[in-house]
């Protein structure tokens, strides 16, 4: 099954801040979701854990401190089980993606002047799906720098149903929440 059809099925994907509640994480995560926050020493253990729960988890390798996502950082989290990454610097997305790895592009939306610019980075990381944030500023974008996008995911205050079905009216792959609450969501 294809990876956008997954995210169609189950369209809500769990974030896991750090190792706190990482049981409760693995005992009822969504189909993807976020992992950030943790420290370089426990990438290990926790990716070795997650790797028993019925969930694709990508790092955002943007949160760990003391890992630089080049060539051999990449390869290290290869090494220890992590299957994909998301990363606000396209070469690092560029690079996790010319190695195999799932790769999400991170983008920032913090104006109208900046959208041109985020739509060139998100070209050039070759790119899986784009994470966009923050969410209530998606309603704002211009529906053709959203079509530019590609696959595209929403995050930052997701905090309702009603913000879900928002965003996929407005064309989202999927949202990303730390909201335990909203996992179970369906369209």
């Amino acid at each position: 099954m294809a990876l956008e059809q997954i995210l169609h099925d189950n369209p809500v994907i769990g974030t896991l801040f750090g190792e706190a509640g990482l049981e409760e994480f693995c005992a009822g995560p969504t189909r993807f979701s976020f992992v950030a926050n943790l420290p370089l020493s426990r990438l290990d253990h926790v990716f070795s854990r997650l790797a028993e729960a019925p969930t694709l988890p990508l790092l955002n390798v943007d949160s760990v401190a003391g890992l630089t996502a080049n060539a051999d950082g990449l390869d290290y989290l290869k090494g220890v089980g992590v299957p994909g990454i998301v990363s606000t610097h396209s070469q690092a997305v560029a690079r996790a993606a010319g190695m195999g790895m799932l790769a999400v592009q991170k983008v920032f939306v913090t104006d109208r002047s900046n959208l041109k610019r985020a739509a060139a980075t998100v070209k050039a990381s070759h790119a899986h799906f784009v994470q966009l944030m923050p969410w209530p500023v998606v309603p704002f974008v211009d529906r053709e720098f959203l079509a530019q996008l590609g696959p595209f995911i929403v995050a930052g205050f997701v905090r309702t149903e009603d913000d879900i079905r928002r965003a996929f009216d407005l064309g989202a792959l999927a949202v990303s929440t730390s909201q335990s609450e909203l996992w179970d969501f369906k369209l």
